[in-house]
């Protein structure tokens, strides 16, 4: 069965359609049914058929048997699958959407409740493909269904329905909409709040969703049962957008603001840690103003929760606020600083990397930052190897911030060079992957005259460390590629040729590497690629006994 589209495509399109389509059929029809992991296998494989294999209506048609079967077994996964497989299809569907619609029609008014719960997974393709205003009186039985699990199906796809709706069909079925709101079950009010995140942003005047949908928000938000509030909370951000609310809605707006307050001060953690998951997008939806009057006040609290996802999310959110100029650096300076602090002193690691790998964000504010910078230099001992690679990267940010001369006195030794020598490798490779970076900040004159010297020196004391003469020689070689020209390029390719010679093949192969991105560049010095890189690479490759080694001194002598 894993290899039926493979056969399909083998035979061709009449033999799919004379023979063996029908043998499907014949499986997907019988009773008992098959296995259902045959029958899930069937629903994936029928969707790679369209539209590369069957791509006309008439061709379609004699699948749409074989799904109806499988929407309306006992299995979720293969009804899953078949609704999947339908809502691929029936786009393709369009001389005859009739047959959609009568499919639709014996799903709805079958008496188990599985094919009704097939039905409504696939009422806003059917509608979307044939516009029949009779799928509305469908849908709304499956919303006033009996059966929990049917009201479950028909509010998790309540807003794709609603999409598809003129604005005139959705006043209509605002009952409806109401009502699973309502829902006695909590997990049908869950899934139908939550489902106002698929309408689409400009869909709805704001007067109609300020009348509607805003006290739907309201109520989910302060909903006794914390599963609403939860899953609320997970899609709040999308929710808000859908209201549609712009400037002379500005009440509005602060309502639902006080709504996304109430679920970050939620009792529950698991509904705070969702609802902080969406506060960049809300101080973006929000703006300047509505962030310093409603959440500002807010962060301190979140900032030392104990639950250790709400601090994480909470500073991965800090640092995507700062995006975007929605607020101003004074702003970001006085209110997100000490909380940075806290975060970076943090007893969980994935706290302190959310803070340090979009630190870069506001490196321009890092001047005004004091303590976040000392907090940065401490971490660069750290026992996490990831916060050390984390620190890293941060340096020539910080070096761009604060000038060379605090580079110099505060971070070379007991930072850069500290983790340059790092036993990681990947803290050492974010070393390296930053030197270009440093050299366009400090300038040729730092480099040659502070940097260069601690590197050589680095490397003459490394005799017995291999790995670390790696690191240095790929890193002269990003500063080759970044210098260019000039004295320091010349310095640094005298200094990378002596790893042509050096004993243990990786190096030797590290520095080839190193020498093909120069010569690959194009931009370098050429007086020097061809005095220099060119002898010493002919010279290496008659001794060179390593096949990789080998390689690539041939394609840098290619390149030259």
């Amino acid at each position: 069965m894993k290899r039926l589209s493979v056969v399909a495509f083998a035979i061709g399109i009449d033999a799919t359609l004379n023979d063996f389509i029908p043998y499907l059929q014949k499986i997907a029809l019988k009773h008992p049914p098959q296995e259902d992991e045959v029958l899930l296998i069937m629903g994936q494989q029928m969707q790679l058929l369209v539209p590369t294999l069957l791509k006309q209506s008439p061709h379609l048609l004699p699948l749409l048997p074989i799904l109806e079967r499988l929407a309306t077994l006992e299995e979720t996964v293969v009804r899953d699958e078949a609704v999947k497989a339908t809502n691929h299809i029936a786009p393709f569907i369009t001389n005859e959407p009739s047959t959609l619609l009568n499919m639709t029609k014996r799903l709805v008014s079958a008496d188990w409740f599985t094919a009704k719960v097939s039905a409504a997974g696939i009422c806003a393709t059917v509608y979307q493909v044939t516009k029949d205003e009779e799928l509305r009186y469908l849908f709304r039985d499956l919303c006033q269904d009996e059966t929990p699990m049917v009201r479950r199906a028909a509010a998790i796809n309540l807003g794709k329905f609603l999409n598809q709706l003129t604005v005139e069909g959705v006043t209509e079925l605002k009952p409806i909409l109401e009502a699973l709101c309502k829902d006695p079950q909590d997990s049908v009010r869950l899934l139908a709040v939550a489902s106002l995140k698929d309408l689409a942003p400009t869909k709805l005047d704001p007067t109609w969703t300020t009348q509607v949908l805003l006290p739907i928000l309201k109520n989910g938000s302060t909903d006794l049962s914390w599963r609403v509030r939860n899953n609320l909370a997970k899609s709040f951000s999308d929710v808000a957008k859908a209201l549609n609310l712009n400037s002379t809605f500005m009440s509005q707006k602060t309502l639902v603001m006080a709504c996304f307050v109430s679920l970050l001060q939620d009792q529950e953690g698991e509904v705070r840690a969702a609802a902080v998951g969406h506060l960049a997008p809300m101080v973006h939806w929000g703006g300047a103003a509505l962030f310093q009057t409603h959440l500002q006040s807010l962060l301190p609290a979140l900032a030392d929760d104990v639950v250790v996802e709400v601090r994480s999310k909470c500073a991965l959110g800090l640092m995507d606020s700062t995006e975007g100029a929605t607020l101003e650096d004074q702003t970001i300076v006085r209110a997100f600083t000490p909380l940075l602090e806290n975060f970076l002193q943090d007893e969980y690691s994935e706290v302190q990397l959310h803070v340090l790998n979009n630190l870069s964000r506001i490196s321009h504010l890092l001047p005004q930052m004091s303590g976040v910078v000392s907090a940065i230099l401490n971490m660069s001992k750290a026992s996490n190897w990831r916060v050390r690679q984390g620190v890293a990267k941060l340096l020539p940010h910080l070096a761009s911030a604060r000038g060379m001369d605090f580079f110099t006195s505060v971070l070379l030794e007991p930072a850069w060079i500290a983790l340059l020598l790092d036993p990681v490798a990947s803290v050492r490779t974010s070393c390296v992957n930053g030197l270009p970076q440093l050299v366009k900040v400090s300038g040729e004159e730092w480099m040659v005259s502070t940097l260069l010297p601690q590197h050589f020196k680095i490397y003459d004391h490394a005799s017995s460390a291999y790995l670390i003469r790696m690191t240095v020689l790929r890193g002269h070689g990003k500063i080759a590629t970044a210098s260019q020209s000039g004295s320091l390029f010349y310095q640094v390719v005298d200094h990378l040729l002596r790893g042509l010679k050096d004993k243990v093949a990786n190096v030797r192969l590290a520095t080839s590497k190193s020498l093909l991105e120069i010569c690959s560049s194009g931009e370098c010095d050429e007086s020097v690629v061809a005095s220099q890189i060119r002898p010493a690479i002919e010279q290496a490759i008659q001794t060179e006994q390593d096949p990789d080694c080998q390689q690539y001194m041939q394609e840098c002598l290619m390149k030259v």
